[in-house]
Parts: C-alpha cells; structure tokens; sequence
C-alpha cells in the first residue's frame, strides 16, 4: 500500500481503503489520475469542441475536490502526489483495437487546457511533494498555481507542460504569467527541488518573428526573474529547468546569492521569452524547403455545429497553414553558431553567478542541443569528485580532484570563448582548478 494509482471514478473505493490511519500510515505515493468524459468512435478523428472542453473543465474540477475531500482531513503525513487527467479514450487507456491511425491533436488542437476556474481548494497539509505530469491532457498553468497554493508543506515540485503554440502570443504570455504567479506562493517557502520540463515548439524557420521585442529585456522575463527569487529566498537545492526552456540573463540578475542550490541544470532554447534568437548565421547557406502542403481549409475548431459533432468523418487538419503560422515552414535552419550580441553577455552573467552559489556541486547548462544537436553547447562546472555529463576529459584522476569548468561544442558547434568570459572561469575554479573547452568527437 505504499503505492497506489487511482481513478477519479474509484475514490470511494479509495476513501473506504485508506478510512483507517494505520493504513493510511503506509501510503507514500499517490498516482492520481481524473477521469474525463469518454466520446465515441465518431468523434475520435473530431475535433474537440467547445461543449466539450466545459464538460472536461468540470470533471476536472469535480474530481479535485473529491480528492481534497478525502485527503485533506489526514494532517502532516508527506505524501507523494502526481495528478493527471486522461479520457478512457486517450491514448493509453482506449482498446487496442482502437489504437492505430487515431488521432492524438483532437484535444489540443486549438491549445485546450484544462481550468480551476473560480475555484477555492482547501489548504491540505498531507502531500510532501507534487508532481503534474505530462499525460493526455495539459493543465493550465493558473490551475496548477491553485493547487500549489493549497499545499504549504511541498518539498518537491515537477511540473511537465506543454507551451501553446507560436502562433498564440497572448496565450504564451499568459501561461508564463500565470506561471511565474504560480512559483512566487508563499506555499513555496519550504520547497528543496525544482523540476520543470517544458515543450516549447522552437520553430525550424529561422527567420520566423512573430512578436516585438519586449523594450524591457531582459527584465520583462517574470517567469525566468520568478525562478532566480525561489532560489534567493527559499532553501532550494536542485534546480531543473528542461526541454526547451526559454533562458534568459534575468535567471542570473542581481547580487543577491543563492544559498543553498547544490544542482543546477538548465537546457536552454535558441530563442528568448520575447523572440530573439542566441545563434546566428548565413540565411543563403542553407536552403529552405517545404514539407506540408500548404492549404487554406478552414479547421472549424471551434464551432458547435451539430453536424460537425455527431459527424463521423474527421475534421480537417490543415497543416500546412498551422506549420507556416507556428513558424516550421519553411523549414530553414540557417542560426548555426552562438551570436555573440545575445549568446556572450548570457554566459558571462552565467559565471558571474556561480560564485554567490556557495553550496553548489555542479552547474549544467546547455544551449540549442534539443533542437540542433550537432550545433549545441554544453558548459559544466564540477566540484571535485562530481562527474562530467558531457565532456571527455578528465585527462587523469588527478583532475577529478580539482574545481573544473568544462565547454563542450558539439561537432558542428563553432564558439569563440570571449576573453572576460575564460577569465571568470579561471577566477571562479582558483589557481588549482582547470578549465578546458572542447569538442565532442563523433
């Protein structure tokens, strides 16, 4: 009993198992998953409409509450909890008969997420540590601060999201709102570990701008300046930001230190939280091309129609005009190496905040290696004894016992190490330390 996985439309059965503290003494981890409103083979290849995302949206919220009101009269008890939300027709859980050709965009097509919307949760003091996964379906990032809200006691906290699509500005900078909101709680004050993986969508048309520059840069970046003021002023450990993370300088900003963090890894994305590019290159050097079929039908992804909702053919899925708009058409991946206007000054704030992290063991940071591997980057500063992720050496054993700060650029990656940059290198590892730049042999 010291790991369950339950249903939404199983927690009286749950509710009944664990009425009894002896048993609810064993229980550590918790796989809570909210059952949503199944639909029926006709609208399998459909997309999800409006009067069915309100009827997710209740289900969602209903199961929540049920949820908290059998949890939330157990008191201190350190619970393990990760909440996801799926339909029995979602991938996963629909027969196998079922599986092949189905189609997996009918719920986020049009970048449905699941709301708590005007809803209170009670402050409930047995979970230790939260997880939101990445299932069949996202949660909005306003839904999820709700939750963190009513959790005073989290330890740990992993989120797995999804970003809108390009194409939506507002809602992208909505989500990083309301997720910058979510990580200020002051649920937060005790939280030692924070993971959070992010699919981003970096667009493969390199001249893709969808957005103006924010004049602030980079302190208009509140979800990157949110993160640097949890790891200030809270005892936070480990720092994971993965996926395509959108980094900027605001992460670093300031000369506050950052007391306790002893893990940091970071994968950063190519481009900024308001559309600046890290890399640059030659746009003729490489050529662009076409890989959809540009098209103009119209989806209908958010009508009501009845004909459209019992219909039992699917709904057109114009791609090409969704690759163009969300900026993978064409596909034109020219920005080949670090632009030393964007990509230097982030790096060198980078080493100038290692040194107010006293407690740091290793530090891992990685630029464009999602979405352009072979032109990636890696930087690692190790403690002695901590081991490299990435790069080849230590020459001896001899170098394991020293502070290091290691570059590795992968074999297409071309990075000249500014100056000032390798100096505060050398200032942050000490006269016995080393440091070394690379590249990675394939």
């Amino acid at each position: 009993m010291a790991e369950i996985k339950a249903y939404s439309t199983d927690l009286d059965m749950f509710r009944q198992v664990f009425s009894s503290p002896q048993r609810r003494n064993l229980l550590r981890t918790l796989h809570y998953e909210i059952d949503l409103p199944t639909y029926s083979k006709n609208r399998i290849f459909c997309l999800e409409r409006r009067r069915e995302h309100r009827a997710n949206n209740e289900s969602f919220t209903r199961g929540m509450r049920d949820l908290y009101d059998v949890i939330g009269s157990w008191g201190m008890h350190g619970i393990d909890l990760t909440l996801v939300a799926s339909s029995p027709m979602d991938p996963g859980r629909r027969p196998p008969e079922l599986e092949p050709g189905l189609m997996h965009e009918r719920w986020s097509f049009d970048d449905n997420y699941l709301t708590l919307d005007e809803v209170s949760l009670p402050q409930t003091q047995s979970v230790e540590a939260l997880r939101i996964a990445n299932g069949a379906r996202s949660m909005h990032p306003s839904a999820i601060g709700r939750i963190i809200s009513s959790l005073p006691h989290l330890q740990r906290l992993a989120l797995e999201l999804n970003a809108p699509k390009a194409k939506r500005v507002e809602m992208q900078d909505e989500h990083r709102s309301c997720l910058a909101h979510a990580l200020v709680s002051t649920s937060l004050s005790n939280l030692r570990t924070l993971n959070i993986y992010i699919e981003q969508g970096i667009p493969s048309n390199h001249n893709f701008q969808n957005r103006p520059y924010d004049p602030k840069y980079p302190n208009g970046d509140i979800l990157n300046a949110a993160i640097r003021q949890l790891a200030e002023n809270t005892h936070l450990t480990n720092l994971s930001l993965t996926g395509d993370w959108l980094v900027s300088p605001e992460l670093f900003n300031g000369e506050k230190t950052f007391p306790y963090l002893e893990k940091v890894n970071i994968q950063g994305a190519l481009i900024t939280y308001d559309g600046r590019w890290y890399y640059t290159g030659n746009p003729t050097d490489i050529e662009a091309s076409y890989e959809n079929i540009r098209d103009d039908v119209d989806d209908g992804s958010d009508s009501d129609s009845n004909s459209s909702f019992n219909s039992k053919g699917g709904d057109p899925l114009p791609e090409g005009r969704e690759a163009l708009l969300n900026g993978h058409e064409p596909y034109h991946m020219w920005r080949t190496r670090p632009d030393p206007q964007m990509f230097d000054p982030l790096m060198k704030i980078m080493a100038t905040a290692i040194p107010r992290m006293p407690s740091l063991q290793n530090f891992r940071f990685s630029m464009g290696t999602n979405s352009m591997f072979y032109h990636g980057i890696i930087f690692e500063y190790l403690k002695p004894r901590q081991h490299t992720e990435w790069f080849e050496y230590p020459r001896s054993l001899a170098e394991m016992d020293k502070i290091r700060c290691y570059v590795t650029c992968m074999p297409e990656a071309r990075w000249d190490v500014p100056g000032d940059v390798f100096a505060l290198w050398k200032e942050v590892v000490g006269d016995r330390g080393a440091v070394a730049v690379e590249t990675f042999p394939m």
